[in-house]
């Protein structure tokens, strides 16, 4: 391993970091709506952009999975997620076209491209990221701050739809950690405006389940769109075998 993978891990990573977040706290954010549990009632727009930003933090409550697709062009990119925030524990898969999955454990990332040849899985230690690299900010689900913390304004569409506009800048101010900042700004830099219109849908619950938005760029229109189901349900990730795995090189710790 493969010099190929780390771009398109690199891929994945700022797929997620750009698509879905935010860092806000929902009991330090005085603009967020009561929880699901306090108030069942429909926020109103001047509620809406808290209650969107704070809905995909209560997607996050329990076991979820998440969807993803990116398409530029001819060009498709799809994730596939399933996520267990009690443990920390995830599986991805991803195609950029190039395949490429990762198992991530309590003490370990597990990384695998092209299973169609049989390879081997590459372990990583979680201990020796990088700690302000993409790798150990993408694991952290929750600290993301994506394009959802830059959300200024949403109305309802009815049946817990809501259409607006998000900020990339305030998204950039809103993230937890300069290497997240940093991350956004490279992912932001490409759009040719400063509001990025989306659409967004949540439960009952005030959980995020669908996010929908474009970024309008000098090559074109980028499609994103992320999906969250099955909340609740049970997660089974299980890390690979030790015969199918190897230990990651010492250099590949420089690019993560």
């Amino acid at each position: 391993m493969r010099r190929s993978l780390v771009p398109a891990l690199a891929v994945s990573l700022t797929v997620l970091l750009a698509a879905c977040g935010t860092s806000t706290d929902p009991a330090s954010d005085p603009a967020a709506p009561p929880s699901a549990s306090a108030s069942a009632s429909t926020p109103t727009a001047a509620e809406a952009p808290a209650a969107i930003r704070q809905g995909f933090q209560r997607s996050l409550e329990k076991s979820v999975k998440m969807d993803v697709t990116i398409k530029a062009g001819n060009q498709t990119i799809t994730m596939r997620s399933a996520l267990d925030p009690a443990t920390g524990g995830m599986t991805l898969d991803m195609a950029t076209p190039e395949p490429v999955s990762m198992v991530v454990t309590a003490d370990a990332v597990y990384v695998q491209q092209d299973k169609s040849e049989s390879k081997r899985w590459l372990k990583l230690d979680r201990k020796r990221l990088r700690p302000d690299g993409q790798l150990a900010q993408g694991l952290d689900i929750r600290a993301q701050a994506g394009i959802l913390g830059g959300v200024v304004s949403a109305e309802p569409a009815g049946d817990g739809r809501y259409t607006g506009v998000a900020d990339p800048d305030k998204a950039v101010a809103a993230a937890s950690s300069e290497s997240e900042r940093g991350t956004l700004r490279n992912a932001f830099k490409v759009l040719r405006t400063k509001s990025v219109p989306f659409e967004a849908t949540l439960d009952d619950a005030g959980r995020l389940t669908l996010l929908t938005y474009t970024f309008d760029t000098a090559a074109g229109k980028v499609d994103n769109e992320m999906k969250m189901h099955s909340f609740g349900e049970p997660v089974t990730i299980t890390a690979p075998k030790a015969s199918e795995t190897e230990p990651a090189a010492a250099e590949m710790y420089r690019f993560f």
